[in-house]
């Protein structure tokens, strides 16, 4: 009898747990989203990206907004000499779409493009701003970027070329706008501590010691604001395993407000194939490419890879990262991938970043494994019990 009790209440807890995680499924965890194959930015006259305040030289004004979550694209504070590009006045541009798909960009096409001029003297900067309500303790920012090597014209003026990935609180771009401020940046500029990466935070600039060559076949930038004014980031390998660079810091600037904005930067680092006149070719060969924003509310602690769900591939990261103090897999934020971590993830799985409620047991991958499996078990030993 005491057997036969104890079975029934297991069963009972995992059927509890697993409706549990279903109706946990309908909460949507992703806030915001877009990527290039949005339809916001097919082939059109003028380019098939546009934005908000593009000053002389660039694309024309308009105002895309592909994805869902984020305000259209702000290209303040930029500048261009269209003359001097084998891009023209497309220093914003998709790849794929307005140019056809370059070699140089591994991220696949369609994927944004910022470009800049081939000049010997002051350069170009291309900015690109995505604005967002602000974000709340426990979310991350992820976008997928593919960077040119550092070639600069002209090394010698005080911007030597390179490229920048900041959060600021504000509203847009961290130069071109009052009132902005930048509460993180990850740049890397020529001719600065060895072409590394580094990170500008409370702290100042912090060497990486991530070369900035080692990004060249893309990467992934995942932001965690884990406190009003700390933060966890990491630069991940896009085809999986462990971070290439972790830091855990506070935020630049403190107490100048929340992080409102995403902004990407590219400056003084020449132009497709770095030759001006008939010679210039869109390459892609001095290119900065992005891809896949993402904004994920602090729901999908489980979420090991930053897709939007939580599944069997999160499990997998979790394996891969068992062990070590990588912050990509730790679900409990306890310092570490251990055991938690995959209560975490067993306690997310079927969560989906849609905002569609999903009201029904998940019924395929890893959940009817793991439920099927439960249930046989269950069974099997109740059957067995019978034949005693």
């Amino acid at each position: 009898m005491g057997r036969s009790c104890g079975w029934r209440w297991y069963t009972l807890l995992l059927f509890a747990t697993f409706i549990g995680t279903a109706e946990k499924a309908g909460r949507a965890a992703v806030l915001g989203s877009d990527s290039a194959s949005n339809s916001a930015y097919v082939a059109e006259s003028g380019g098939g990206w546009k934005g908000l305040n593009p000053t002389s030289g660039e694309n024309p004004s308009g105002t895309d907004n592909g994805g869902f979550g984020f305000q259209p694209w702000d290209f303040a504070g930029g500048f261009q000499y269209p003359e001097s590009s084998p891009y023209g006045r497309l220093n914003h541009f998709i790849d794929g779409v307005d140019f056809p798909h370059s070699s140089y960009n591994d991220l696949g096409a369609p994927a944004f493009g910022l470009t800049n001029a081939n000049i010997p003297f002051g350069g170009s900067a291309a900015r690109a701003t995505r604005s967002f309500a602000t974000l709340a303790v426990g979310s991350t920012v992820t976008v997928d970027f593919d960077n040119p090597a550092l070639a600069p014209f002209n090394p010698a003026i005080p911007d030597p070329g390179g490229f920048i990935i900041r959060l600021n609180s504000g509203g847009g771009p961290a130069i071109g706008r009052g009132g902005v401020s930048q509460r993180f940046g990850f740049f890397t500029t020529a001719g600065y501590i060895n072409g590394n990466w580094a990170t500008t935070d409370f702290a100042g600039n912090v060497d990486s010691g991530l070369s900035s060559n080692q990004t060249t076949s893309g990467a992934s930038f995942r932001f965690t604001l884990t406190g009003p004014e700390t933060y966890s980031m990491e630069i991940l390998p896009r085809s999986g395993g462990a971070a290439l660079f972790t830091r855990i810091g506070s935020l630049a600037n403190t107490g100048s407000g929340s992080i409102d904005s995403l902004e990407i930067v590219l400056f003084e680092n020449g132009s497709g194939n770095r030759v001006s006149g008939g010679g210039g070719q869109p390459t892609g060969q001095s290119e900065f490419f992005f891809n896949k924003l993402q904004i994920n509310s602090a729901g999908l602690d489980g979420d090991y890879n930053a897709d939007g769900h939580v599944d069997g591939t999160d499990l997998l990261v979790w394996q891969r990262l068992f062990g070590s103090s990588s912050t990509l897999a730790d679900g409990n934020h306890n310092g570490a991938i251990d055991a938690g971590d995959l209560a975490i993830w067993r306690d997310q799985f079927g969560m989906s970043g849609s905002t569609e409620a999903v009201n029904a047991v998940p019924e395929s991958g890893v959940g009817v494994l793991l439920s099927t499996g439960w249930i046989t078990a269950v069974r099997g030993a109740r059957t067995k019990r019978r034949r005693l």
